[in-house]
């Protein structure tokens, strides 16, 4: 079959649909390419007519089974798909936009509910009870504190990797202590536990000596680092995490990206127990997600977002789609990145920029993440109270400054995700219905039961 110059690409390997970069007609020819390798994964005869930017299914799907992409449920099948079909409102109810009229509400579970389903996923494909501890507790905070990207949404990809050999579910991390500084050696295994284990290790040392610097390689992907720089900061410390990742980001003039979006997350204790001051943000203007949502959408790109595969800015998501990210805040911005990767891959001696693997191209490849925690014991810089009453200080004259006419409110960070918190926790996490279709599914397929 004779590939024509009409492409689609394909986010995940295990993704039912993958966006089209020109408009395309009936019994045309695509070839679908894997957004992070650039590889062809197979060609497809087109049965319909599909719009630039809008979905073509990649393989046949069920009515009622979820339709996914980015690797995780973006709607449910209204009826059966076959290969090559257009994939829109016609045959998939969306659960993407909260305001869809086809949206329903989002259903209400315990945060226990949702930590349960994960850690019995895990424990179904044979991983440790404490990487599934470690995995569940994670995502289950992501849900608390709003960061559903990091959420359930990610468990069946995790549990590919897993069975696939790219994440060894059962390593347990091998930890060698120098005084205040410590090294990980994380086995390739789960980046939760990995990670759960040098926010722990940071902190027991951070007592002993005042600070501490933990530096971790042969890791995998963590999740969202805000996570545990608070489980640093709830022992009443400042937690600092970063972390690098698979490459996305390039900088200005570049053709190619070299690094990922690397996040950078600060916590630290305010009075009360359960309210924390957390920064946390990756350090690409956008994510990737998000581009492909505006080129099925048919929308331009903010100016900044992206640049062409010439390294040229861009405001097509087609054309960013086979470029890269741009960082945030310009040359400072990326300044900052290479900083951070300077700071994790490259001083804990594992893996650095292009060197670590992607978890897209190969579900059986270690990622060989590198993560680095610092902890600062406040007792022994300040006094602990002394130090959140000074904090409080600082966040009380923030919040009393005067706000212009288009403010609704001044915040400081972490205000919205702990308030989030404590509301969901009393009231229930939302999950969208493809959210908990897709994790009912998963279950099934596990052979766990569960409720609805």
């Amino acid at each position: 079959m004779a590939v024509t110059q009409v492409r689609a690409i394909l986010l995940e390997p295990d993704d039912d649909v993958a966006a089209v970069l020109e408009t395309i007609a009936t019994h045309g020819t695509i070839a679908v390419t894997l957004s992070a390798s650039g590889k062809t994964v197979c060609e497809l005869a087109v049965c319909q007519d599909i719009p630039f930017g809008h979905k073509v299914a990649v393989r046949d799907i069920i009515k009622g089974k979820p339709v996914h992409r980015y690797g995780f449920p973006i709607g449910i099948a209204t009826i059966d798909i076959k290969q090559g079909e257009h994939v829109h409102s016609h045959n998939m109810r969306s659960m993407l936009s909260p305001g869809s009229k086809q949206s329903k509400s989002p259903t209400l579970r315990p945060a226990q509910w949702v930590h349960e389903l994960v850690k019995s996923s895990l424990k179904a494909v044979g991983t440790s009870a404490e990487g599934a501890q470690a995995m569940a507790d994670a995502i289950t905070e992501a849900h608390l504190r709003g960061v559903e990207t990091h959420g359930l949404r990610r468990l069946r990809p995790y549990i590919a990797r897993i069975r696939s050999g790219g994440v060894d579910g059962n390593s347990r991390p091998r930890v060698t202590t120098r005084n205040a500084l410590i090294s990980i050696d994380g086995r390739n295994g789960i980046g939760h536990h990995v990670a759960t284990c040098a926010a722990k290790a940071a902190s027991t040392a951070a007592r002993q000596f005042g600070i501490s610097i933990v530096l971790v390689r042969n890791s995998n992907h963590f999740g969202f680092a805000g996570h545990y720089a608070t489980l640093i900061a709830a022992s009443k410390q400042l937690g600092i995490v970063t972390s690098n990742g698979q490459v996305c980001v390039a900088p200005e003039g570049a053709k190619k990206p070299l690094l990922s979006n690397n996040p950078l997350a600060i916590a630290a204790p305010l009075r009360s127990p359960d309210r924390f001051l957390e920064l946390d943000l990756a350090t690409s203007m956008t994510s990737r997600a998000n581009i492909v949502e505006a080129a099925g959408s048919g929308a331009l790109l903010p100016p900044g977002w992206a640049q062409d595969a010439d390294g040229n800015p861009t405001r097509s998501p087609g054309a960013a789609l086979e470029g890269s990210l741009q960082a945030f805040g310009g040359r400072k911005g990326f300044a900052l990145l290479v900083a951070l990767e300077a700071l994790t891959g490259v001083l804990c001696g594992g893996a650095f920029a292009d060197h670590v693997s992607s978890k897209e191209t190969a579900l059986d490849a270690p990622e060989g993440t590198a993560h680095t925690m610092i902890a600062i014991d406040l007792e022994a810089a300040l006094r602990a109270d002394a130090y959140s009453d000074r904090l409080e200080e600082l966040v009380e004259r923030l919040l009393a400054l005067p706000r212009n006419a288009a403010a609704d409110a001044i915040r400081y960070p972490g205000e919205r995700r702990w308030k989030l918190r404590s509301e969901r926790l009393r009231a229930g996490i939302p999950l969208s219905d493809a959210e908990l279709t897709d994790a009912v599914h998963l279950a099934k397929e596990l052979g766990i039961a569960t409720s609805v």
